[in-house]
């Protein structure tokens, strides 16, 4: 498994396996999963059984896994394998990783991000997988918590508890520390290796876990929602994304936070406790912290983006049932993380010379 499974199959370059040989369409849709795996299933009984049965509902042609590993990987490929699916690695030793159902033709690691190049039918595509620092997690400011930002920093004495004073509503305290999480600078490492693949002639995904909102959602028509507590904050990761030209496919489909926030986390799992799935039991946490982004591209066309997992998140320490416009792909499977999943749909198209 791992690297090993980088020359895996008999499927011509740019062909799924089992397609090989058959009559290539003009273009072709692409499945593309964000998938937080909370520890490789472990913290769910029948988790790791349900990462591979996750999978195999949905048919994703990309899944970005964060809380990965080698090991986690390999026991996913093998999983796969016993239920007929042939996925390909990027051969990350660490977290977060890449599988494709497209051979990998290319790899590379960053810091907390990593990369896969895949061939659909001749047009390449790199896909960026990445998994962001958990501390700095300020977006729980506003709500009356800490947010496990780490001494000697501003508010590092609340650690992850609850505020006793109340809510922190400073946004240029709470913009301070989410700069200090490094969340943003690895990000645009990433950023400035996409656009040069762009240049090679490659379109550009990129995908992942946060752990920061977007500033689409926390927005004047927000201020007043979900514990924001009258803040309106121009998160600076999803900032430098939209300024390096990606754009957001949940957003892009569905427009309104407020309405359609398509929060996911903390996901409801009915296997575990409401109390492990909640860090600040008194707040309504709920937050959109996993993303799938495209660069837009004539050979890239956005068609739908949905949310996979339960439809029933955590507030205030209960299980609620989500009442906005969101659509969700509902597992009947035993659901394995603390996350909800963002499945989002593109139609690739045609084949543009690649250039140096």
């Amino acid at each position: 498994m791992g690297s090993g499974m980088l020359g895996a199959g008999t499927a011509e370059a740019g062909t799924p396996s089992g397609m090989a040989g058959r009559h290539r369409p003009a273009h072709r849709k692409l499945k593309v999963l964000q998938f937080n795996i909370w520890m490789g299933g472990s913290q769910v009984a029948g988790g790791r059984a349900g990462i591979a049965d996750t999978i195999a509902a949905v048919e994703p042609d990309v899944v970005m896994l964060s809380e990965s590993n080698e090991e986690r990987v390999a026991a996913l490929l093998s999983d796969l394998a016993d239920r007929g699916l042939t996925y390909f690695d990027n051969a990350n030793p660490g977290d977060p990783g890449v599988i494709s159902r497209y051979p990998v033709i290319e790899h590379r690691a960053f810091p907390s991000w990593s990369k896969a190049v895949i061939s659909v039918d001749g047009t390449e595509i790199a896909a960026y997988s990445g998994h962001l620092e958990y501390r700095y997690y300020v977006n729980y400011l506003p709500r009356g918590y800490g947010g496990g930002t780490p001494p000697p920093l501003e508010t590092s004495e609340y650690g992850w508890d609850e505020i006793p004073t109340g809510p922190i509503t400073d946004v240029g305290l709470i913009m301070r520390l989410n700069e200090a999480s490094g969340r943003t600078a690895v990000t645009k490492t990433v950023l400035a290796d996409a656009a040069e693949e762009r240049r090679r002639g490659r379109l550009t995904l990129l995908a992942g876990d946060f752990n920061e909102p977007s500033h689409l959602d926390w927005t004047r028509r927000t201020r007043n929602l979900f514990d924001h507590n009258g803040t309106v904050v121009k998160w600076s990761t999803t900032k430098a994304i939209e300024k390096a030209g990606f754009r957001d496919s949940y957003r892009e489909i569905h427009p309104d936070p407020a309405r359609s926030p398509g929060f996911t986390w903390p996901s409801d799992n009915a296997g575990v406790e409401p109390g492990q799935l909640t860090w600040a039991p008194k707040a309504d946490e709920r937050d959109r912290i996993d993303f799938v982004f495209y660069h837009p591209d004539r050979r890239l066309r956005l068609l739908d983006s949905v949310i996979v997992g339960p439809s029933t998140t955590i507030v205030r320490n209960e299980r609620v049932r989500e009442t906005g416009r969101d659509r969700f792909r509902e597992p009947s499977w035993t659901w394995p993380t603390d996350h909800k999943a963002v499945l989002s749909t593109f139609r690739v198209s045609g084949s543009r010379r690649r250039h140096s």
